[in-house]
């Protein structure tokens, strides 16, 4: 004990081991002036530092009003950052099953999974499962579509109030309306896509070909969309504009829908490029031509034998009645696809009616017939009439509507209505319509309505003869009756021969 003590005390007496000049420098100097110098060095400092922090704290408030909340240079998303808590397991659940998806990630696709990451009510969606969430974002970016980047942002936006509360959790209230902002985001392309068809279309009428450009432009980005949310904002587009839609952008979007619809049976919500394709070709197709027009020229289909002057011409009239401004643009186009089509069927005077109306629209221009020009075309096509007597015109149209052959029986009755109006005329123009008619159908005639032509004939050549154009009462139900029996042959009897 001692010993320790005389230890210490020699320690403490003994001379010090650092002379005054090595205490001076520790110290620092003792001048008053140098002193206040450092001071202000340290001030100075201290300022610039400060300077700095406000720096940094505005950049951070500028990226909340950038597009997404993205860093380009892969920082992740701008978002609470204090109160760090880990990350919650089920919402890296919930994130991992993104991983398992291949493609692109849509804004309704990324908006489930968070819906499903943060919807336990676990009192974590703005902390644990909001660092979950963000972090996958960040690290999978590429993936998201800029509608999904958009879905982040929001909530982000979300998270970071309910932290600034001091909350790990978003109350009810503040989630619900997060959800719903969520759904609400829209396709990007689509709407970039329809607001250049409104500026363009400056709220008049959609055309086939205005609408068919809107939807190849707005499904060009290849995000998968095209049947998801790309289909949602024209279909949205579509129902509060329904009466600015031209019959051809109707047909246009049925077109858009058909394909999608068989890609969603598949399964999928993007089209690949050999559908994409295809389906811009039958938009195209179905843009560039008239509704009105191609149901006409659809009902001339469906009408047997040689196409008469009148036939074309009540087409025509039904075709461009629509008054969209087409009439010398794609109404002409259909009619003359069409006819080139069914040049065999096309009487001399059906070639002038067609002739008369390319005449008109050259004449039009492409801003289309007025009312005026339209009714002075229509009066002009009455001189090529294929048919003259309007009651034996009416009759032989129902035969046109026939299918197949026509008996005997059909084209009796037709000359009895057609002829039996007692206009005097059933040995002139009612005859020669049913002779001119004969023989553009000859091919459709059974024999014995070839034997009823052969009949009318001898009457009405027989009358014309004593110099008239008629054929008397007497003659005529005779001459009825001839046909109905050629008409209805009585059945051979049976012929037995004895043994």
């Amino acid at each position: 004990m001692s010993t320790i003590k005389s230890t210490v005390t020699a320690s403490l007496n003994s001379k010090a081991a650092l002379g005054n000049k090595e205490i001076a420098v520790l110290k620092g100097s003792s001048s008053p002036a140098k002193q206040v110098a450092q001071m202000k060095a340290s001030l100075t400092n201290m300022k610039a530092q400060v300077d700095g922090l406000k720096s940094q704290l505005a950049d951070l408030k500028a990226q909340q009003h950038l597009g997404d909340g993205f860093s380009t240079h892969g920082h992740g998303c701008w978002g609470p950052r204090d109160n760090w808590q880990p990350k919650d397991v089920g919402a890296m659940v919930e994130m991992n099953k993104l991983n398992q998806t291949s493609g692109p990630i849509s804004a309704e696709k990324f908006a489930d999974s968070i819906e499903a990451a943060v919807g336990d009510l676990d009192g974590q969606a703005a902390s644990g499962e909001y660092r979950a969430v963000a972090d996958w974002a960040a690290n999978n970016r590429e993936r998201l579509t800029p509608e999904a980047r958009q879905v982040m942002d929001i909530y982000s936006k979300y998270a970071a109030l309910s932290q600034a509360r001091g909350e790990s959790g978003i109350p009810q209230g503040d989630f619900k309306k997060m959800l719903a902002e969520m759904r609400d985001v829209g396709d990007a392309s689509a709407k970039k896509a329809l607001a250049n068809l409104d500026s363009k279309t400056h709220g008049g009428t959609v055309s086939g070909q205005d609408m068919a450009r809107a939807i190849k432009a707005g499904i060009a980005d290849h995000d998968g969309q095209a049947g998801g949310a790309e289909l949602k904002e024209f279909e949205k587009w579509a129902a509060k504009n329904e009466s600015r839609l031209s019959p051809e952008a109707k047909e246009v979007l049925d077109v858009y829908r058909k394909h999608t619809k068989a890609a969603q049976a598949q399964g999928r919500t993007g089209l690949t490029d050999a559908e994409n394709a295809a389906m811009n070709k039958e938009m195209r197709q179905v843009g560039a031509g008239d509704v009105s027009a191609r149901k006409a020229t659809e009902a001339l289909d469906k009408e047997q034998g040689p196409i008469s002057g009148e036939d074309l011409a009540e087409a025509i009239k039904k075709g461009i009645s629509d008054t969209d401004g087409h009439s010398s643009t794609s109404e002409l186009k259909e009619f003359e696809k069409w006819a080139a089509k069914n040049e065999s069927r096309l009487t001399p005077e059906a070639k002038q009616v067609l002739k008369t109306y390319q005449q008109a629209a050259k004449k039009a221009g492409p801003e289309g017939m007025t009312q005026k020009e339209a009714d002075a075309m229509f009066k002009k096509m009455e001189a090529f009439k294929t048919f003259h007597d309007s009651s034996m015109r009416n009759a032989l149209e129902g035969l046109d509507s026939k299918q197949g052959k026509i008996s005997g029986s059909d084209l009796t009755a037709a000359i009895e209505k057609g002829a039996g109006d007692l206009d005097g005329q059933a040995a002139g123009t009612e005859f020669t319509d049913t002779m001119k008619w004969a023989r553009q159908n000859y091919d459709r005639l059974t024999p014995e309505a070839k034997k009823v032509v052969d009949t009318y004939e001898k009457y009405a050549t027989r009358a014309q003869a004593h110099g008239s154009t008629g054929i008397d009462q007497k003659d005529f139900k005779k001459m009825i009756n001839e046909m109905k029996f050629i008409s209805n042959p009585r059945p051979t009897r049976p012929v037995f021969f004895a043994a």
